[in-house]
This record gives C-alpha cells, sequence and structure tokens, in this order.
C-alpha cells in the first residue's frame, strides 16, 4: 500500500508540474536533421542552448520541441560522428521551422573530460581515461552502481557480488597489484573520497556490506576511469588502483524541467548447482557404506529410518528462494538563471532478491546549487542524503542458502509430524541447521546505512586566467546493525537481541590554484597547484542482552535503558592525509602535448620512520592528425599517441597497523591479581607505502570519417615494497606484523573498437567492442614462503613466478581402474597414492588471462535493441564446497556430476570410489585437507550481461502531451551463460574476510550465491 501511494503521489506532482508548464509557454521548434547526402539522422540530439529541453529525431530525421515561448534561442544539434551543428533563431508563440545538415567529424578533441582537481579536453589528455555515459549505468538494476561498469570499458574488471541484494563487487583496473594492502580503485563523487571500506563494521556471517550500494545511480552524470599514472597520478599514495571519479548532475540555465524514471521488475537465480534427489542420495550414502567393507544398511543421518527418508525428496534450494522483485522510482528537476542554478532528486528504490528475507532498500535525496554572485566569483553547495535497509540473511559458511546446498539432505522433511521444525542434532553444526527455514524464520537481522555527502566550494578568479577554489567535503556514515537470534535457534529459553553501531566521519579540504597561460596563438599552458587534507575516523560500540524477545530496531526503549548502563562510544584511531600537488598541462599548436603531475603525500597509515611519499608523472601526447600530411586523408580521421610514465602508491590498510598491539583474551585471566594480556601484532616503525612504477603507450584511432574508431594501449606496472601481513616466528610471542616486503609485475594489452556497421534510412547498427590481456607475476618475496599470506579458503598462495593469487594444490591425476583409488601427483610428478600437503605446487590462478565485452546496437525507427556480452578468458575456479559434495560421503548433499565415479574394478572415471571416511583415502586425515586439482576448473564464460528493447515515442506525440521525449524499455540481466563450470554461476565474489582475502581468493567459491537473472520494464519521460 504505501508503495501504491507514494507512485501514485510523486505521478501526480509530475502531470501537475506538467501541466503547469505547459500552461505558461506555447511555443515550439521543429524541423529535420539530415545528413551530408541529405538521408535523415534518426536519434540526433536536438537541445535548446542554456536549457535542459531536448529532444531527439525519430526516424525519418524529425523533431520538436515545445512550451519554449517567444524570444531569441540557439538550437544545437549533435550525433556520434558529424559536427556539433547550431543555429539562433527567435520564436514566436506559433511554431517555428528550423532544419540542419550535420557534417561529418573526427574525434570530437574539444569534448571536456573530468580529470583529477578539474577538466580537460580531450586533446589535452595525456593519460588512459575512459568515459562511461551515465545512462548505461542505470539500465541494470545491479546491487549498486559499480556492477554495471562490468563489460563497458577496457581493462577494467567487474565482478558482481552475487544475487544477494546490496552486494558488493570486485572491481579491478590493470590487473591485481597487491598482497594484503586495498585492491579497489578510489572512488571520488564530485571531488570527495568517499568511504568505501567492505569491513567498516567486520563479517559475521552475510556477504560483505558495501557502502557505494546507498548511492544513488540516477543522480551521477558521468563516471571517468582513470587507469594509468598520467591519469590517475595526481591522487599519488591512492591511485595504484586506479580512480574512478562520478560527477553528479546540476542545473542548468532556462526554465524548469522535470524527469521522471521508474521500473519494476521480477528476479530469478541465473544458474545453480543441480543436486541429486532423496532416493539417489540414500544410494550414494550406502555404497560408500559398502565400499568402506561394511555390510547391511547403513546408518542414515538425522535419526531417520529408511522408510521415512524414502517419503522425503526436498528441495531446499526452491524453499529459501523465491520471485524476487526490484523497483526503482526517480524523479528530478534541474533549474537556473545566471546566477543561480540548481538541481533537485528524489529516488525510492527497493531490491527484494530471490532468496527470501533478504532485500535492500534506499531512499535518497540530493540538492545540487550553484551561485554565482559576481562575474569572477561561484559558490557551489550540494547535499545528498541516502538511507539504505538491508535486510540480511547468512551467506555460505554460517547458513543461509549456503545450507540449503550442504547438510539440508534431501531425505529430511521439512515438519516433524507435529509440526514443528525438523532438526536433526538439535543445534548448529559448522554450516548452521540441516534445516535452513529453522533460521530464516526465527531470526531477524537488518543493517541501516546512513550516508550524507556534504560539499561546499568557492571558486574565486581575480584577473583573467587566474583562479583560486577552495573546497570543504563531508562524507558522514552512520550504520546501525541489528540481530535477533531466538531462543529456539539458541538451544535457549530466550532469545538474544544485539546491535553494532559505527559512526565513519571522513572530511577533507581542498585548496586549489589554477593558471592558464597563452603566450602565443600556439602556446597553452595550464597549471595547477594544490593542498588536500583528510581526516577519517570510526567510532562505535557493540551491545547484546538475552530476554528481549525482538530486534532493537522495534525496540529502542530497551536499546536505550542498556545503553546508559554500558561503557558507551568507543572512539575509533584517526586515518589522516596530508597532501601536496600540482601539474603543469603544455600544448603547442593543438597537435604537441606534455604534462608532469607531482604529488607528496603524509598519511598516520605508516610508520613514524616513512610518514611520507612522493609521487612524480610525465606523460606526453601527438595529435598525428592534425598535421598537414594526414589532415585531408580520406582514410584516418584522427590518430593521437599517448606515453607516459610515473610513480603512484597504494595506502590501502587499515590505519595505524604499524603499532605493536596486545590484548586481554578473558578478563578472568590474572596473575598476582593484574589481568594478563597477550601479544598481537608486533610493531613496525619502517611499514611504508607500496609504490607502483607505471609505464603506459597507446594509439587513438579513427578511420573514414570514424565509422571505425578505438584505442591500442600497452601498460607495465612493477609494484614494489608490497605490505604484507605476514605470519612471524612463534619466538617473538607476536603471530603476525605489516611488513613492506616483495615485488609485483602487471603488464597487457588492452584493445578498444567502436564502428558504425550500417546506416541506411530507418535502420542503423553500431558495435563496442574491448578486451584486456593480462600478464601478473610475483617476482620477488623476500623471505616469505608460500604459506606466509594465505587468502579466502586457504587454497591460495603467494609464490614467486606466479601470480598473485594462485592455487596451491596438490595433483590429481585420475582413478585407480582396479580399486578406485585416486592417484596424486608428487612434487616431482611422479604418480603417488598418498595424499601429502607437502607435494603442493602452485597449478592454477584466479586471476584471469583476458576480460573484455561486446556491446551491439540496433536503431529502427523509434525502436532501439542493445545487447551487452561479457567474458572472462582463462583463469580458474576453486570450487572449496566440492570437496564434500563430490568427495568424501558426509552429512552434505551431493551434485550429480557424482555420477562420473569409479564403481567396480576395470572402470574409468573422474571421481575416485566412494567412501564415508577420509582417512580411507591414504595419507588424508580430514576431508578439510581435500585441497587438490579434482576441483580446479576453467574459469572461462560469456554471459549475455544486458539485453535492452527500448522505444522512443514520436517526438510530436510526446510534445502534444507535454514531454519533450518519452522511452519505455525492458531489460533483460544475466539471461544466458556459457561455461565449462559446472558448479553454478561462474561469476564468483563470495563473502571476504580482509582486504588480502578479496585480492587473493576472487573464484574461490564456497556454496556461493548465484548472479540474478532479471527482467525490467521501465519508463523515462523528459518535461
Amino acid at each position: 500500500m504505501k508503495k501504491n501511494y507514494l507512485m501514485k503521489l510523486m505521478l501526480s506532482c509530475i502531470f501537475l508540474m506538467s501541466a503547469i508548464v505547459a500552461s505558461a509557454q506555447t511555443g515550439s521548434i521543429s524541423g529535420r536533421v539530415v545528413d551530408e547526402t541529405n538521408q535523415p539522422l534518426p536519434g540526433a540530439s536536438v537541445t535548446i542552448k542554456g536549457t535542459t529541453k531536448s529532444t531527439s529525431t525519430d526516424v525519418k530525421g524529425y523533431y520538436k520541441i515545445s512550451q519554449l515561448g517567444s524570444g531569441s534561442t540557439t538550437v544545437a544539434v549533435s550525433f556520434i560522428g558529424y559536427q556539433i551543428s547550431e543555429k539562433s533563431v527567435t520564436t514566436t508563440d506559433g511554431d517555428t521551422k528550423l532544419d540542419f545538415k550535420l557534417q561529418p567529424s573526427s574525434e570530437n578533441l574539444d569534448e571536456v573530460i573530468v580529470v583529477g582537481y578539474g577538466t580537460q579536453t580531450r586533446r589535452e589528455v595525456t593519460g588512459s581515461i575512459v568515459k562511461v555515459d551515465a545512462a548505461k549505468i542505470v539500465a541494470l538494476p545491479t546491487p549498486s552502481f559499480e556492477a554495471s561498469l562490468q563489460g563497458r570499458a577496457a581493462g577494467v574488471q567487474v565482478i558482481q557480488g552475487s544475487g544477494l541484494a546490496g552486494s558488493s563487487s570486485v572491481v579491478r583496473i590493470r590487473g591485481i597489484g597487491s598482497i594484503s594492502a586495498g585492491g579497489d580503485p578510489l572512488y571520488v563523487i564530485d571531488g570527495i573520497p568517499v568511504n568505501q571500506d567492505q569491513f567498516i563494521s567486520g563479517n559475521r556471517g552475510a556477504q560483505n556490506q558495501n557502502p557505494l550500494a546507498a548511492i544513488n545511480p540516477n543522480d551521477i552524470e558521468s563516471i571517468e576511469i582513470l587507469k594509468d599514472a598520467g591519469s590517475a597520478g595526481i591522487y599519488g599514495s591512492r591511485g595504484s588502483n586506479g580512480v574512478i571519479l562520478i560527477t553528479t548532475k546540476r542545473g542548468k540555465t532556462g526554465k524548469p524541467s522535470f524527469s521522471f524514471s521508474t521500473k519494476s521488475g521480477l528476479q530469478s537465480p541465473a544458474s545453480q548447482p543441480n543436486f541429486v534427489s532423496g532416493s539417489e542420495w540414500i544410494q550414494l550414502y550406502q555404497e560408500a557404506w559398502e565400499n568402506d567393507g561394511n555390510t547391511g544398511r547403513a546408518t542414515l543421518p538425522g535419526g531417520l529410518t529408511y522408510d521415512q527418508a524414502s517419503q522425503n525428496n526436498t528441495n531446499w534450494f526452491d524453499l529459501v528462494t523465491r520471485q524476487g522483485v526490484v523497483t526503482d522510482n526517480n524523479l528530478s528537476s534541474s533549474f537556473g538563471q545566471d546566477k543561480f542554478k540548481g538541481f533537485v532528486s528524489a529516488n525510492f528504490n527497493n531490491n527484494e532478491s530471490f532468496i527470501k528475507n533478504n532485500s535492500y532498500r534506499r531512499v535518497g535525496f540530493r540538492g545540487n546549487f550553484d551561485f554565482k554572485p559576481l562575474k569572477n566569483l561561484k559558490i557551489n553547495v550540494s547535499q545528498a542524503w541516502n538511507q539504505g535497509r538491508n535486510d540480511r540473511v547468512n551467506n555460505a559458511w554460517n547458513g543461509g542458502l549456503g545450507a540449503a546446498m550442504s547438510v539440508s539432505l534431501p531425505i529430511y522433511p521439512v515438519y516433524n509430524s507435529d509440526g514443528t521444525y525438523y532438526n536433526p542434532g538439535g543445534q548448529y553444526n559448522e554450516m548452521g541447521f540441516a534445516n535452513p527455514l529453522l533460521a530464516f524464520d526465527n531470526t531477524k537481522w537488518r543493517t541501516y546505512d546512513v550516508k550524507s555527502l556534504t560539499s561546499g566550494s568557492i571558486d574565486y578568479s581575480p584577473v583573467k586566467d587566474l583562479s583560486f577554489k577552495v573546497q570543504g567535503n563531508y562524507d558522514y556514515t552512520d550504520r546501525k546493525e541489528d540481530q535477533y537470534v531466538a531462543g529456539i535457534i539458541r538451544g535457549s529459553e530466550m532469545g538474544y537481541s544485539q546491535r553494532w553501531r559505527n559512526f565513519i566521519k571522513n572530511y577533507n579540504y581542498i585548496f586549489t590554484t589554477n593558471y592558464n597561460y597563452n603566450p602565443s596563438e600556439n602556446s597553452k599552458l595550464s597549471l595547477l597547484a594544490g593542498y588536500e587534507y583528510q581526516n577519517s575516523r570510526n567510532n562505535g560500540y557493540y551491545l547484546g542482552a538475552e530476554g528481549i524477545e525482538e530486534p532493537f530496531y522495534n525496540n529502542e526503549s530497551a536499546f536505550d535503558e542498556l545503553y546508559k548502563a554500558s561503557s558507551g562510544l568507543g572512539v575509533g584511531v584517526p586515518n589522516k592525509f596530508v597532501s601536496y600537488f600540482s601539474r603543469a598541462n603544455y600544448t603547442f599548436k593543438n597537435r604537441y602535448v606534455i604534462q608532469g603531475m607531482f604529488r607528496a603525500d603524509g598519511s598516520s597509515n605508516f610508520g613514524r620512520n616513512n610518514r611520507y611519499g612522493y609521487f612524480p608523472t610525465v606523460s606526453a601526447a601527438w595529435i598525428a592528425s592534425e598535421e598537414d600530411f594526414l589532415k585531408n586523408s580520406n582514410v584516418i580521421s584522427s590518430l593521437k599517441f599517448r606515453v607516459g610514465y610515473g610513480i603512484t602508491g597504494n595506502a590501502g590498510l587499515p590505519p595505524n597497523e604499524w603499532r605493536g598491539t596486545y590484548s586481554q583474551p578473558n578478563s578472568n585471566y590474572t596473575y598476582n591479581g593484574q589481568p594478563v594480556i597477550q601479544p598481537v601484532r608486533l610493531e613496525n616503525p619502517n611499514l611504508k607505502w607500496e609504490t607502483s612504477n607505471n609505464f603506459d603507450a597507446a594509439v587513438e584511432y579513427g578511420l573514414f570519417h570514424d565509422r571505425i574508431s578505438g584505442e591500442i594501449s600497452y601498460f607495465n606496472r612493477l609494484s614494489k615494497d608490497l605490505i604484507v601481513n605476514r605470519n612471524n616466528s612463534p619466538s617473538t610471542g607476536f603471530p603476525s606484523f605489516w611488513d613492506n616486503v616483495g615485488t609485483v609485475m602487471n603488464n597487457g594489452l588492452e584493445f578498444t573498437i567502436n564502428t558504425k556497421n550500417f546506416q541506411k534510412k530507418d535502420f542503423r547498427w553500431t558495435t563496442s567492442f574491448n578486451i584486456a590481456a593480462y600478464y601478473n607475476e610475483i617476482r620477488s618475496l623476500g623471505d616469505l614462503t608460500p604459506d606466509a599470506a594465505g587468502g579466502g579458503t586457504n587454497d591460495t598462495r603467494v609464490a614467486v613466478g606466479y601470480p598473485i593469487g594462485t592455487n596451491y594444490l596438490v595433483r590429481y591425476y585420475g582413478v585407480d581402474p582396479a580399486d578406485g583409488l585416486p592417484i596424486w601427483l608428487d612434487k616431482n610428478g611422479l604418480q603417488t597414492k598418498t595424499f601429502d600437503l607437502n607435494n603442493r605446487v602452485p597449478v592454477g590462478k584466479v586471476t584471469p588471462d583476458a576480460v573484455g565485452g561486446l556491446t551491439n546496437t540496433f536503431n529502427y525507427k523509434g525502436f532501439e535493441l542493445t545487447s551487452l556480452f561479457a567474458f572472462t578468458l582463462g583463469g580458474n575456479i576453486y570450487d572449496a564446497s566440492a570437496k564434500r559434495q563430490l568427495g568424501v560421503a558426509t552429512w552434505w548433499n551431493y551434485r550429480t556430476d557424482i555420477a562420473d565415479r569409479w564403481r567396480q574394478p576395470g572402470d574409468v572415471a573422474r571421481f575416485p570410489k566412494l567412501t564415508q571416511q577420509a582417512s580411507n583415502y591414504p595419507g588424508l586425515s580430514s576431508f578439510w585437507q581435500y585441497n587438490s586439482t579434482l576441483f580446479l576448473y576453467d574459469a572461462s564464460y560469456l554471459r549475455l550481461r544486458e539485453l535492452t528493447l527500448g522505444y522512443n515515442l514520436p517526438s510530436k506525440f510526446a510534445a502534444r502531451v507535454g514531454m519533450s521525449n518519452a522511452k519505455v524499455f525492458v531489460t533483460g540481466m544475466n539471461l544466458l551463460t556459457w561455461t565449462k563450470y559446472p558448479g553454478g554461476d561462474p561469476e564468483i565474489a563470495r563473502d571476504f574476510e580482509n582486504a588480502q582475502d578479496r585480492n587473493m581468493s576472487p573464484n574461490i567459491t564456497f556454496l556461493t550465491v548465484p548472479q540474478a537473472k532479471s527482467f525490467t520494464l521501465g519508463l523515462n519521460v523528459n518535461f
């Protein structure tokens, strides 16, 4: 009811405002847009300059913009591959006719690109920057906006977290360059380096909470991805992993305009593993029993008789999943005059995933206001407020859907004969309850994230070409996580309620000076100098109490009483940055560009002996197509060469890790009346930055009037002094400490091509393809052994000569047809039947050989069909859960792959004979030791990531009802996947424990929740 009321209220407001606008403005402009051969250009953009009024031409090239009133105005028409055309005209209360004939153009070198602390034209850019249109970001119903970048930019690998609502994605720009430090890019929203810590409040058994999910993607104007030192170097100590700059929409001069968008859809699992039936499970369990030398019937788990078990064939996966529903509504307005402009928006999003009890709801508001009280003075104020509510469920190793894929056997009933929950064992086992519905129905887990982004700036230009800017930003996150567990789960008469609370205050100040010097017509020099200070602190507390039979969010008064009696708020450790930076960009004859940047950063993250790091960069570009010998070429329409070298850094580790720490494990432990403490981390005053030496060379090209365009790039990044949370010698008494050890190299090629394949009358077909091939290698590790740093389920390691996140496993040779026992290879490659972890060797890798995307767009009359295929080539998936789903016969479910197993002498099979005891395989003492290549798979896949069919209403019809344009569309996401991986979804980013886990264990799956497949119907209206 609330959703329907909100929708009706928003629609009423829209039509009311539309009627007001329509009654006040009656003039219109209409005409036709054609190309150089007088063929119509459907889909050309027509805009009234200085306003937000715009439309697109129809299939015959006609357009109409209404509600203009009378007066002088300028109309601008643009179309990809053609020069922008502008004409001034005086409108009347009637219809003014205005036609356009566009001429082909080379790449628009004067397009404005957002760079660090400013903007540049494309011809001035000497680094590797990819610009992503915001319209492509909002089309997909992803858990968070960064997931929509997948397949859209060469060198940018995006692994969407999972189908869980609000989950995070793993984003890697040009490979992995760190072991224990953060590997994600820096996110900067309107100049604010925002908090993106996945581990703010730890990991308590659910998918990592994503701070970026609270950001409204509908507010985004554009996204620029800075990939190399020539672009990201201006961010110095935080540029090694790349930088993603997000620019939000701002007001434009002109009469008020309004935009409304809405979409609703359904989602389900994109894929899921195939499990055996109840009768098949009994057969497999009995077979293992007999293989172990036993006779008679095996004792079934859960205390069931064979008659009871045979009556059940429970599909637990279906019982804990549902048809998910996603809705999104966004309303915004832009308005402005010469001295004041504004943009305001409101958003409501509700994503109910296909997992029961799991949803993410976001409510957000934004206001961006620009004041110009004087000709040389600008004041900008922005405020965004977003609240995300995540109803969470246990994930993978802690129950939830993971339990439904493991310990919840098909022979188990859901309820006992008296209607109570069937609950074998009566308590948690290693995967939660064998009946996941018991936990689903008797726990409540909710996280509230309130994220506020506040920004204000003053830009003053005392004289021409000289300006000063001061900007203050405040990024505030209030996270409240409540969990209630009923007594039936705890084995107690009373339930337990608990709350974790975090207040993250992140503010920074930026002072910059810009000076443009043009000594002659052929020379242009742009100078930037700046200072930045950032301070971030995470304060919080925890409270828990027995006997409160509901979550605290339903009983705040009970919580307040507990809080008054507690010790109150814990004070977190501050994380401080102070920075000095500069940039000089010189352009000669509009074709030769050289740029130098320098940044000095000081950070409290590092030891007292290495507080400051220094990061210089130099890059250059040559626009060869501007030379006389190419200017009139009929083949080459644009040609630009780039080269750059620089040093960037990585400071992505928790604050104050260089300090030595101690803990009191138990308040009951005392010695001579004093509490006993134990060492935790050894101090390292010499801990310093990771530094990366970056080389980048590229050619940007356009052929045949840019019918073919793109870029070819080569990069080489050598990261030194890797930050590693290394294991320590037991004799020191300290388990671990942070140290700088080793180097890692990333290099690769990136290729992008955009083509206009076909255009005739009503039909147009364009293609965009990108691919990036990587090579990652650890060059040195000092005195570290492979076991000194592991990731995830301890199935990946570090080893010299191999990539970060190398699978370190015993090689599986096959099954002995005579006795069904597994055959292994020792370190020397010799066959053995004795399993020995000392025979582990580097065999697989989590990093792919290449990633990319293919986009095709077809336009016919008012219709537009877009498809996006994303793909990964090479790399491996290690299926850690298969050790029990396809290995030793325990109280876990089996996948149907187990059909390819040894049963009798002479059988040639993939899997050994079944056994209920791991020790029946010589040398194997536990199924958790079963780390071998038997469960290592090819990670390559091709996925139809997006398929969108849209229809643009004819401009005349839209104008007749008071709209400048309107579009209805339907989008399918993750519709088809081609993969050799049999375990379900090949796109894996599970619940991680820390940054080292994220670096070393993407593609290490343990009952990972699959991606969502969805169908969404949407409407976009502008008026």
